[in-house]
């Protein structure tokens, strides 16, 4: 987004009002004393002031300020969206860039240069975090007027719940999928029986007794038994507070994943299938994260 002139408000700082109420007396001084001597430094101090507030504004205007991402957050830590403000064709300037109440950041764009810069802010709630506009503002380069604007970045950055620590609590049982389980997977384990010989079949797996007594060609089924899973059910979850719930599902969720198991997530409408890795770890998250339950009820 490209900052304009019509976006700059200007005001006048302490060291400005100062400034002037100083010009101010020495202009009632220089009337009362008829010194012409007094004139020509209070029109010299003015006239510097002023080429100064124009030079300010032709620095400011014209910036450009592009949101880069923000990475993803649990609720209560500091947010950081990345930005880049490109000064195209404006001289070094040093700016304060902040979003609305915090503490921001004081910055210098070199000359016809590009900066990336990591603006924090305190995050409260799951969900997404949208943290309103970007306040930019300069007091180059005498600190006499603010020049400032308020930028409507459309920045967002996703906020997980808080985990809350707890024992893991699974759903209750039912075909593997409401609670904790055992799967079945082609291993070497236990003998299953015999299949139809496909072309790509393991020509160890032939069951050559068969072949011997002209029953055909077959090949023999193993099956391992897989890993056990949990599935994380939010209904099993003894509360009426969703928010806590979603802690507690949240907390055991990267419980699971730091042990290396396989696990699922189950919330009302949604059904998040048993896995590991990463990306599932990422995607359960985020399913914590956007749950809207006045969503599920309607």
């Amino acid at each position: 987004m490209t900052l304009t002139r019509k976006q700059i408000f200007i005001r006048p700082t302490r060291h400005g009002l100062l400034f002037l109420t100083i010009l101010g007396a020495m202009m009632a001084g220089s009337i009362n004393y008829n010194n012409n001597a007094g004139f020509i430094l209070v029109f010299l101090l003015g006239g510097m002031a002023l080429i100064s507030l124009f030079y300010s504004l032709h620095n400011l205007a014209g910036m450009d300020f592009t949101f880069v991402s923000a990475r993803p957050v649990f609720a209560g830590q500091t947010a950081a969206f990345t930005i880049q403000v490109h000064a195209k064709n404006r001289q070094r300037v040093a700016v304060h860039i902040a979003l609305p109440e915090q503490a921001g950041l004081w910055t210098t764009i070199p000359k016809n240069g590009t900066k990336t810069l990591e603006i924090p802010t305190k995050t409260t709630t799951r969900g997404i975090c949208s943290p309103g506009p970007l306040g930019v503002s300069s007091v180059f380069p005498f600190g006499f007027f603010r020049l400032g604007a308020g930028l409507c970045v459309h920045m967002t950055c996703l906020v997980y719940p808080l985990p809350v620590k707890g024992s893991a609590v699974s759903g209750p049982g039912g075909g593997g999928i409401g609670g904790s389980a055992e799967t079945q997977a082609a291993g070497p384990d236990d003998f299953q029986g015999l299949s139809l010989y496909q072309p790509g079949h393991d020509v160890g797996r032939i069951a050559w007794k068969a072949v011997s007594r002209g029953h055909g060609i077959f090949v023999k089924d193993f099956t391992a038994k897989a890993d056990r899973f949990i599935m994380l059910d939010f209904d099993a979850l003894h509360s009426r507070d969703t928010e806590y719930r979603l802690s507690r599902l949240c907390g055991m969720l990267l419980a699971a994943d730091r042990q290396k198991q396989t696990y699922g997530v189950k919330l009302p409408g949604i059904l998040i299938e048993p896995g590991s890795g990463q990306a599932h770890k990422q995607k359960c998250l985020r399913a914590l994260a956007l749950y809207n339950p006045k969503k599920e009820a309607s």
